[in-house]
């Protein structure tokens, strides 16, 4: 019987609850299932929502397999602790894993994933996929690691009715945007905002590098340091708001969605969020081009699918992942939750029903593709550049000192 891990028994809610609320919240070891017998546990974040089940209804019908699904903590470093601890434990109850790029960089070198064959991702699978993006982050010493899933790419959103205001067509250019940075909107209102905290900024960081023609992590690079100064000038001047330096991605949203900001860079899995928002639209919130200011460049990351070392349902969860990766399980998965997939193939036919998706091919046909440099520590050592940039922003050091500081491991 099929059986969703979050709608279970009142008594695991009780127990979780004393281990720290939702975001502990526990399944049933699935028992001692024999290999083959075709169940796994899948843990991912979108488990509660009702498309993601109808993915994996249609995915059990396909594959005659039973996936149970348990939700990975929604905080981002509960999240990070929990799967480490699972993966690091041999805990045998998660067979597949749905992780971000800094979880992949950490834990592919650390033994806890089963690499994957030429039975899951053959040849002619991973070249559907960006080149760069496989070998530096999905990749290592030749062996693949997970199934990417899901492609998020760094978009331009803006809200319409603030390019009216600012009397604007279109953000095509740096000057459009400074334009857009400039307009009058009301006390509290910016026409631009972003998430700034310690362990976000690292994408508006590298997504503006990319855009004055720099490279993150070469602090001596020109084009890096003007993209430094800009940010630190539009802060300087309140053309974007200093309390974002404590918000996360899910505040940053938030405001975009109450008609706060006229526009944010955010990743294209966003979209989902906007559409369940109801504030997505023509002449609301949408996808847009990216403005070029110098380089047409943006960044590249995705979710992704690894099996537990541990697992005892390896060839079951590689029947899974094999759907995953393949053409059906792809295009099921962007129909149902409206979200791009990772193979660049799919995205390229546009054959997807997602909004604006033609906005969205562009990006992927269009804009060099940049895979963020991350370190085998990725989360201290992005905290670290964060706390650097934080202190450059509000004035403690300056932008020699940040640049002298900033060393990448």
């Amino acid at each position: 019987m099929k059986k969703y891990i979050l709608g279970i028994l009142l008594g695991v809610s009780i127990l979780c609850a004393g281990c720290g609320g939702k975001d502990s919240k526990r399944q049933e070891a699935p028992g001692n299932q024999e290999e083959g017998r075709g169940e796994i546990t899948l843990m991912h974040p979108d488990a509660e929502k009702a498309e993601f089940r109808q993915y994996i209804e249609k995915a059990e019908k396909e594959l005659d397999l039973d996936i149970h699904l348990l939700a990975s903590p929604v905080n981002a470093d509960n999240r990070h602790a929990r799967i480490s601890t699972i993966l690091s434990s041999g805990d045998t109850s998660v067979d597949v894993i749905a992780v971000n790029d800094e979880m992949i960089q950490e834990f592919k070198y650390q033994g806890y994933l089963e690499p994957l064959g030429e039975d899951v991702m053959s040849k002619e699978i991973r070249s559907c996929y960006p080149g760069d993006y496989m070998e530096k982050t999905v990749m290592a010493e030749g062996k693949v690691y997970s199934v990417p899933y899901v492609m998020d790419l760094m978009v331009f959103w803006v809200n319409e009715k603030f390019l009216d205001k600012a009397g604007l067509d279109a953000v095509n250019s740096q000057e459009d945007f400074e334009t857009l940075l400039d307009g009058r909107f009301g006390y509290g209102y910016y026409g631009y905002g972003s998430a700034w905290e310690t362990t976000y900024v690292y994408n508006e960081l590298s997504q503006f590098i990319h855009m004055f023609g720099g490279t993150y992590g070469d602090w001596e690079d020109e084009n890096t340091r003007r993209a430094l100064a800009f940010l630190h000038g539009m802060a300087e001047k309140d053309l974007t708001p200093r309390e974002q330096l404590v918000d996360q991605y899910e505040q940053m949203e938030q405001k975009f969605i109450q008609g706060k900001y006229g526009a944010i860079f955010m990743y294209s899995g966003a979209m989902d969020t906007f559409l369940r928002a109801g504030v997505y639209g023509d002449d609301k919130i949408h996808a847009a081009p990216m403005p070029l200011f110098k380089a047409n460049a943006t960044n590249v990351a995705t979710w992704q699918y690894v099996l537990n070392k541990a697992s005892v349902h390896k060839e079951a969860a590689k029947k899974f992942l094999s759907y995953a990766a393949g053409r059906e399980g792809s295009t099921a998965y962007a129909d149902h939750m409206k979200k791009l997939p990772a193979r660049l193939d799919i995205i390229r036919e546009g054959n997807l029903d997602i909004p604006d998706l033609d906005i969205l091919k562009k990006y992927a046909e269009e804009l060099e593709l940049k895979s963020r440099p991350l370190s085998k520590t990725p989360m201290k050592d992005i905290k670290a550049i964060g706390e650097l940039f934080q202190q450059y922003i509000t004035d403690e050091i300056s932008l020699d000192e940040f640049c002298q500081r900033a060393v990448l491991p």
